[in-house]
Formats: C-alpha cells, sequence, structure tokens
C-alpha cells in the first residue's frame, strides 16, 4: 500500500462525514467527483464544495482537498498528483485498490492525463499511471489512437470548422477565425471550395504531403515550433453511454468540459458530479456545441491581452476565467507573475488556482475567494 492509500484509508476510517473540495480545473473536478461517488455508494456522509472558506472557518472539520494545500493537516488530507500523472488518474489508482474501480472511472484518468499534456504521440505512450488505463481501455476497445490532427470535431466538420473552432491548442489567426481558416485550407489543398475538405476523409498515404503543408504553415505563423506535437495524434473514444454525442475525439471530450465550465459561476460543479452520471457527459457535449464557434471567436480577441495579464473582458457567454487559463496553459503562456484576469459586470476578477499559482498564501487565498473559488482581483 502506497503512502497515498494508506492516509487515505486512515481517513475516511477515522471521519465518516466530510466534505472534499478540489480546485477547478477539469482534472481535479474529475477527482472529486469520484472520490465523492465511490464514497458515498459505500455510505460514507460526503459533500463536495468549492467554497474553501470552509478550510479556515472551520478548521477542526474534516475535509479532503484535492490539488490545493490543507489549513489544518490534522484533520484535512490533501491529494496531490503522482509524478508525471493526473490527479484523477492517482486518485483511480488509490481507489482501484481500496474499493474497485470500472472502465469509465479509467476513462475519466486518460481523459485527465491529455488535459495535462502527459502523453507522448511520439512514443505512443502516458509518463504516468494513465498508461496501463489507456492500454487496458484499448484493448477492450473503449479507446483507440487515431494518426491525423488534433483538431475537434473531425468526424463531423469540415476541416475549415474544425480549424477554427479548436483552441486547445490555440492556433494565432486560426482560432475563431473561420474566413483565415477558409482560405488557408483553400490555398493549401488547392480547392476551390474548402468546406469540401474533410478531415476524416484525409488519407495518410495521398494527403500527407497536405497535411505536413498544413502544419508547417499553422507552426510557422503560430512562431512555436511544439506546435506541430500538440496538433498530431488523438484519441477517440467508443461507449454505448456516448451514443448520443457520437463517436467523439477525447481532446474534444475535454474541450467540451473547458469551454462549459466558464459558462455560469456553478459550472464546475457540473464538471465533477459528470463522475457520477454518465448523461452529463452527453449534456455537456451539446452545450459545447452550441458555444464552441462563440467562445473561440471571444479567445481569438482576447488571448494576446491576457498573456500580459492585463483584464480580459467577459461576455454575455464567458462568466468564468477558467477558460482563459487552460487555453493559455496548454501553450505554456501563463503570464509569470500575474494571475489572469476577467472585467466581469465591472468588477476584476480571477480563480483561486490562479492566485495559488502566482505564490498568494493559501489561507489568504482561501480567506479572499467566494464560494465558487472566483476572487476580487486587483
Amino acid at each position: 500500500m502506497s503512502k497515498g492509500e494508506k492516509s487515505l484509508t486512515e481517513f475516511i476510517e477515522a471521519y465518516k462525514s466530510f466534505v472534499v473540495i478540489p480546485d477547478t480545473s477539469p482534472d481535479s473536478l474529475l477527482a472529486a467527483g469520484l472520490l465523492l461517488r465511490k464514497f458515498v455508494d459505500h455510505g460514507l456522509d460526503v459533500r463536495l464544495s468549492l467554497d474553501t472558506k470552509l478550510l479556515v472557518d472551520y478548521p477542526t472539520d474534516p475535509a479532503i482537498v484535492v490539488s490545493i494545500s490543507p489549513v489544518n493537516r490534522q484533520n484535512h488530507l490533501q491529494l496531490t498528483a503522482a509524478e508525471n500523472s493526473s490527479i484523477t488518474a492517482t486518485v483511480v489508482s488509490m481507489l482501484d485498490k481500496l474499493v474497485g474501480v470500472d472502465k469509465w472511472d479509467k476513462l475519466l484518468a486518460v481523459l485527465a492525463g491529455l488535459y495535462r499534456g502527459l502523453y507522448d504521440f511520439r512514443s505512443g505512450a502516458f509518463r504516468g499511471i494513465e498508461n496501463t488505463f489507456a492500454k487496458e481501455l484499448a484493448s477492450e476497445k473503449v479507446l483507440y489512437e487515431v494518426t491525423g490532427l488534433r483538431f475537434w470535431g473531425a468526424k463531423r466538420k469540415s476541416l475549415v470548422q474544425v480549424m477554427a473552432r479548436t483552441f486547445m491548442p490555440f492556433i494565432p489567426g486560426v482560432t475563431g477565425n473561420i474566413d483565415k481558416a477558409q482560405k488557408l485550407v483553400a490555398d493549401v489543398f488547392k480547392v476551390s471550395d474548402p468546406f469540401s475538405v474533410k478531415q476524416k476523409e484525409l488519407r495518410a498515404d495521398e494527403s500527407k504531403d497536405y497535411i505536413l503543408s498544413l502544419i508547417k504553415v499553422l507552426t510557422e505563423g503560430a512562431k512555436d515550433p511544439q506546435l506541430a506535437f500538440k496538433l498530431l495524434g488523438d484519441f477517440y473514444i467508443s461507449l454505448p453511454e456516448l451514443e448520443s454525442a457520437g463517436e467523439i475525439e477525447a481532446h474534444e471530450l475535454i474541450g467540451g468540459f473547458v469551454v462549459y465550465e466558464s459558462l455560469c459561476r456553478l459550472c464546475p460543479v457540473d464538471i465533477a458530479l459528470s463522475s457520477l452520471e454518465k448523461s452529463f457527459f452527453s449534456q455537456i457535449i451539446h452545450v459545447y456545441e452550441v458555444y464552441v464557434d462563440r467562445v473561440a471567436a471571444y479567445l481569438a480577441h482576447q488571448i494576446d491581452r491576457a498573456k500580459t495579464g492585463e483584464p480580459v473582458s467577459g461576455d454575455e457567454t464567458i462568466k468564468r476565467p477558467d477558460i482563459v487559463v487552460d487555453t493559455l496553459s496548454y501553450i505554456n503562456a501563463l503570464p509569470r507573475s500575474k494571475p489572469v484576469k476577467l472585467l466581469f459586470e465591472g468588477e476584476q476578477v480571477t480563480v483561486l488556482r490562479e492566485l495559488l499559482r502566482v505564490g498568494v498564501k493559501p489561507e489568504e487565498a482561501y480567506a479572499t475567494c467566494r464560494d465558487d473559488q472566483l476572487c476580487p482581483a486587483k
């Protein structure tokens, strides 16, 4: 039994009633939701909350904190990610030995690992715990790797449309810009109707030169040689529970989480609860499909300002800064010493995980932030 498993076992033996508090990264939210489901199923009185003030105001009340620091180490159990692994994969590994897990739990671990950028498509392996889960899911035909470009909705949309809506990775000049994507596809593929080009119809043997040319143009335009590696390769997920959403790319599902999370103040809670109820995934994808193009256009106008640490403007769609945080994090472009800030309803706000990233002391941040982990920003 690992140190983490022992600590978790001792905690649930000592406390039959407690709260689970994650930060608002999709990785932490999925891990928290899994903990909630497994412990409730085993008869414990567990609730999930984003309110970190509970740790400050009631320091002796038992709590499991996911990816954030405890206030009272005697009563607060801190769960952190194992080396080269997501926190979700770490939690699934612990739960597998304590109460057992299923393929759904393992899929969430793989998704979290992809969200964290822990899969190396050149070597064909994850760097941590997720690798075992991915192999098991592949053998059960739940998950399979595909070559090609990592654009969202490749099986359903034209190449022009999927290029313009993809923002993890963010593609300068193309994300949120359907006209630029249209011209680029027309120029590279030498077609009069760029919307006729569909990624799913591109054969590696026949279209290799076109694909390589497209990657070269995008990489040079972004002035980022690493962009090529972030655009190549994906996984498809095949589960009966997701049939209403169709066969979907793993990275598009992650994009669904990120889009959905920033549409309302308490939307992160729904991401966590999707661990409990599989039907939430289809709902999240439906909402994503409605908003993703609008969100991509929003990011296209705001991303350069966000890189500098200056506040970006909220709008009628974006209610939280998390989507900007995740977009910048994916391309390693978060402002070094400033939190990402959103100007919303006349107030500058950031999010708890950003305050912690730039070095604000946990107790100070916990006391400052609201119960949805939105925090005043100077």
